[in-house]
């Protein structure tokens, strides 16, 4: 192969796999992170009820200072997850588009108060829109790292579990909690494998000679058809293979069931769980 084929041919696939790497990269919405950290020895229960209360503390205090409290209190949690500064960059990069959805929606609809103006032009927003508009994407943000707190530091089965456990009271309303557990359970389940069969698709028609960042906009809608249709095709065959194994092993849905490692709370559970409640307390109050 002449080099100036060649170099044209290696710069096509550079770009490729990086077009490739940002696609697969960002259907990642978060994964466990092993550790030895306090907040992985909670209780998942703790853990989700406090992550609740957090997000109704975050979004009851609606001014400056309420927010900048609420940023504080969230950044504990997220620097005693044990996940790096790396982890964090490439998991808060994902949502920034969506940050900046938010925002400029905010500007768009909240038209009161006084016009904002700049080197004495008046621009088409208000300064109180403006205001809204930076704590409730401020809100928005603190609400995203707490979930990626949750997700680095409970596993699936976990967050399954707690939520179980929790929804125990429903059936006494004959709402079959532990069917929904275990669907939920498969649901998070089957994230990394729909991720999974994704890679396997994109590289299988990469190889095809399917280029992603070329073309006109209806051609690149087209080759994306073709990597969606054969990964819900695998989604859906793991689907049938996971339901007959369910089956082979003697599962039954209205049949009771024990547990191997029955959840328990200890003392650090209820100190986490006065703390969150506290703190909620605290931003309903004062910085409503």
């Amino acid at each position: 192969m002449p080099p100036f084929t060649a170099n044209r041919y290696q710069a096509s696939q550079s770009r490729r796999k990086s077009f490739m790497s940002g696609i697969l990269d960002g259907i990642v919405i978060g994964s466990y992170i092993p550790g030895d950290t306090i907040l992985h020895k909670l209780d998942p229960r703790t853990k989700i009820v406090g992550f609740l209360l957090i997000v109704g503390g975050v979004f009851a205090a609606g001014g400056p200072a309420g927010v900048v409290v609420s940023l504080l209190i969230v950044l504990v949690p997220a620097g005693l997850s044990g996940a790096g500064l790396r982890t964090w960059s490439s998991g808060l990069r994902r949502f920034v588009w969506m940050l900046g959805i938010i925002a400029l929606v905010n500007l768009a609809f909240n038209t009161y108060g006084a016009p904002l103006t700049v080197t004495g032009r008046q621009l088409p927003i208000t300064t109180d829109g403006l205001r809204s508009s930076i704590l409730f994407t401020a809100q928005v943000a603190e609400v995203i790292v707490l979930s990626m707190v949750l997700t680095f530091t409970t596993t699936p089965q976990e967050v399954a579990r707690g939520c179980e456990r929790l929804a125990q009271p429903l059936k006494l309303l004959r709402v079959p909690v532990e069917e929904i557990g275990l669907v939920l359970l498969l649901a998070m389940r089957f994230v990394p494998l729909l991720q999974l069969e994704l890679r396997t698709s994109v590289e299988a028609q990469a190889a095809r000679g399917v280029e992603f960042d070329r073309g006109s906009l209806v051609s690149r809608a087209s080759n994306l058809i073709a990597v969606l249709v054969p990964a819900l095709e695998g989604a859906l065959r793991r689907a049938d293979i996971l339901a007959t194994a369910m089956i082979a092993r003697g599962y039954r849905p209205d049949r009771p069931r024990s547990e191997y490692d029955p959840l328990s709370l200890a003392g650090r559970d209820y100190a986490t769980l006065c703390v969150v409640v506290a703190f909620f307390l605290f931003q309903a109050l004062l910085f409503r």
